[in-house]
This record gives structure tokens, sequence and C-alpha cells, in this order.
């Protein structure tokens, strides 16, 4: 039997090289057809979904993987955006436990957004995304997490469907593996718990703060400002490292 390969060589060449202090995502990484590979440096003026859109647009509709170690309050109404446009097919995100469990204020709205079943938490620091499009498919693997942050970034993406089956292989294995029990699940609801919990319950329904897993049944109510202020730890381990 064939043995999986466990890396993937290229020669070095046919490369596109960008550097922007303030351009966006579509303009930094431009046109991505087919066979296109792009490596580049940005100030940080936009995020990893930023970028993610951009390579949907290019070659969607499509299925999106995700792979990040921590998100923020700014990525909620993105991926809300991204979804309502029909732009994705399917949404599958891969999250570092640690800073999920920690950061309810943050995941929680992502996962009413998205719903559970979005959602697998194990250890990971790995950066990447995967689009999965009718047009193509490509994987970025980058510095930045979803979350927009004014710091150097650096990115690399490929069009290639070689290397974004060498991804999706990677992802879709971890998948399996974090949903092998019901503790993934028992994770994100107590998640999900913790922040319908510090939510105002609607009047004369406190069964309202009871988590919903359907974006369709989405609390009418809105995070308090309180409920967002943070610790300077609680930021910095928003932003990132």
């Amino acid at each position: 039997m064939t043995e999986r390969p466990r890396a993937l060589r290229f020669k070095t060449g046919g490369v596109r090289r960008v550097i922007h202090r303030t351009e966006t995502a579509m303009e930094v990484i431009g046109p991505l057809a087919p066979g296109t590979r792009v490596t580049g440096l940005t100030a940080g003026q936009f995020s990893a979904i930023d970028a993610m859109e951009h390579m949907v647009d290019e070659l969607g509709p499509a299925e999106v993987r995700i792979s990040t170690w921590t998100t923020g309050l700014y990525d909620v109404q993105r991926a809300k955006d991204i979804r309502v446009a029909g732009r994705i097919s399917d949404i599958r995100v891969l999250l570092d436990r640690g800073t999920f469990e920690k950061s309810p204020k943050f995941a929680g709205p992502l996962i009413e957004v998205l719903g559970f079943q979005a959602f697998r938490c194990l250890s990971v620091h790995a950066k990447v995304i995967i689009v999965n499009g009718e047009r193509g498919r490509a994987v970025m693997r980058s510095s930045m997490n979803l979350n927009k942050n004014l710091r150097t970034e650096q990115f690399d993406i490929d069009v290639d469907d070689e290397v974004a089956w060498f991804y999706t292989e990677w992802f879709d294995a971890l998948w399996d593996e974090s949903g092998r029990s019901l503790d993934n699940q028992a994770i994100i609801k107590a998640v999900y718990d913790r922040f319908a919990g510090s939510q105002p319950a609607e009047a004369g329904n406190p069964a309202s703060a009871q988590p919903k897993p359907a974006p369709k049944e989405r609390r009418r109510s809105g995070t308090k400002l309180e409920d967002i202020t943070m610790s300077q730890e609680e930021f910095l381990r928003m932003l990132g490292d």
C-alpha cells in the first residue's frame, strides 16, 4: 500500500510576491486563477476572514474549512454576512480548546451565528483556510487569526488541487478525531451556556437564555457593553500571538 505523503515540495518560482500597508485583501491578493501562487506581507489592515471572503469570491460557491487559534467579535458579523450571501455551502471551524473555553463572550456570538455543528475543539495553533470551490481549490497559510490585528502579518496562498487535497485530508482527520466522543459537543454547549447566561432574558420568557443551535432561533436581545469589557490578559488572548 502506498504510504500517505507527509509533505509537499515544489520548486521555487512562479510566485506572485505582494506587500502593502493599506490595501484590501482583494487588492493585495489579486486574481486567483488555478495554478496561482501568492506570498505576501501586510500591516494587518485585513484579517484572515477578509482573505477568506476574497478566496470565496474568486473560487466559489465553496466549502470552507478554517483552523485558527482564536477569534473575536469582529468576525461574527463578517461570517454572518458571507453565509447570508449564499457563497459558502458549508463551513467548519477548528478552534483551540483553551482559548475557546476561556472566552465565551467571543465564542458565544459565533456559535449563535453558525450553530453548534460548525465547530470542533482541540489543541490547535495552525492558522489555515481551505476553500474548495466550483472554480478552483485554494489554501492559505498565514500568521493571521480571524480577527483583524494591526501588526505585521504574512500569508501564502496556493490555488492548487494537490495542495488543497493535502490540507483537506489533514483537516478532516482532525475534525473526525475531535468528534469521536460527546466531549466536544459538551465543551461547545458549555461555552455557549456561559455566554447565554450572561445575556438578559426576554421579558416574561426566562427560557430565552437557553442555547439555540440554529441561527434562525437567535435571541433578539443584543450583547451589552459591560458584557464585552475585558481584562488586559483577555484582550491579548483575543488578539492571538
